[in-house]
């Protein structure tokens, strides 16, 4: 039986851009024996992968799993390696003589710095260039991507999207899924708390629902939002009512109930990120929420490329906010 190693040890949002090229590996090899290469953070979510087995190492490789690597690829007789985040470390690997009977499949990065170098692509079976640098119009990444098993256009869904948790949690099914973010929203754009509960009000007067997280363990912001709204922690497994208004608070909410949340929400309005790409994944409407600081003309041209990183997918749209919250509430009326 053929053995294939899929390597996507890096951040949530990640995971969820390569979800449609995991798949179609899991199309191509179904009779091999499959194994994922996750980072620990991104262990909650390996229940989108069923039966696969899963390694945990850390997102930035040590000395240690550098090691652990090296010797599972060469005691095990694997067939093929998808290296599906540019870590340098692994494009190496395959200008080993140890390694030359493997066919290692790349995604690569055009940005300021090569990652990896031009001549370690030459020794890859097969690979793909997502470009940083580029301004013209292009592929969004999510498709660059699935160049790698382009030939598998008939692929059936074998991830496991129709995994949920047992939420105890109502969520109406026009609900709008928000994410307060801090350095989007404090550090760059620089809005109080108060802005944004009114942002959060602005949408549940234009929706009608509103659920939303954020960041786990940020005591400021979430001693705020549960003075101000109805909030349910999942640590605690309670609710805190504070009014009849149908905006809802999941204070430490991640991994399956995170999931489960975003999946029965309507649509997505939130900082680019884990919850806009889990919304992607499961076929969302999304209104992706950008900012950036336009120092100069090269920061205007980071801003457009970093928009294309994405689109046009398919229900995938964005808007990029102030520092003007008026302005911004504008700019968002009209997506939506």
């Amino acid at each position: 039986m053929n053995k294939i190693v899929i390597l996507k040890n890096d951040r949530t949002g990640d995971l969820f851009t390569s979800t449609p090229l995991i798949n179609l590996i899991f199309n191509k090899y179904k009779s091999s024996e499959i194994e994922i290469f996750l980072s620990k953070i991104n262990c909650k979510f390996s229940f989108l992968f069923k039966s696969k087995k899963i390694k945990v190492i850390n997102l930035d490789l040590n000395l240690l799993d550098k090691i652990k690597i090296f010797f599972y690829l060469l005691v095990n007789k694997i067939d093929t390696v998808f290296i599906l985040t540019p870590k340098n470390f692994y494009f190496y690997l395959p200008c080993l003589l140890f390694f030359k009977k493997i066919k290692f499949y790349g995604v690569c990065i055009d940005s300021k710095k090569k990652r990896p170098y031009n001549f370690l692509r030459n020794f890859l079976y097969k690979k793909v260039i997502i470009n940083r640098k580029e301004i013209k119009p292009r592929k969004s990444s999510y498709d660059i991507q699935k160049e790698l098993l382009y030939d598998e256009n008939d692929a059936i869904n074998l991830l496991n999207t129709t995994a949920e948790s047992n939420l105890t949690i109502n969520i109406p099914k026009n609900s709008v899924f928000f994410h307060y973010k801090h350095k989007m929203f404090k550090e760059l754009l620089d809005w109080d708390f108060f802005k944004i509960k009114k942002f959060i009000e602005f949408l549940y007067e234009k929706k009608g629902s509103v659920i939303f997280s954020s960041e786990i363990n940020n005591e400021p912001s979430d001693n705020f939002f549960q003075e101000h709204f109805n909030t349910y922690d999942f640590n605690e497994n309670k609710y805190y009512t504070k009014n009849s208004k149908k905006i809802l608070f999941l204070k430490n909410i991640d991994g399956l109930d995170l999931y489960t949340a975003v999946k029965k929400s309507n649509e997505i309005i939130a900082p680019e990120g884990i919850i806009t790409h889990i919304g992607y994944h499961l076929n969302k409407k999304i209104l992706s929420l950008m900012h950036f600081r336009l120092l100069n003309r090269q920061d205007f041209i980071n801003q457009i490329i970093s928009c294309k990183e994405w689109f046009p997918p398919k229900n995938f749209n964005y808007t990029v906010l102030k520092k003007n919250f008026d302005m911004s509430l504008n700019k968002v009326k009209k997506r939506i």
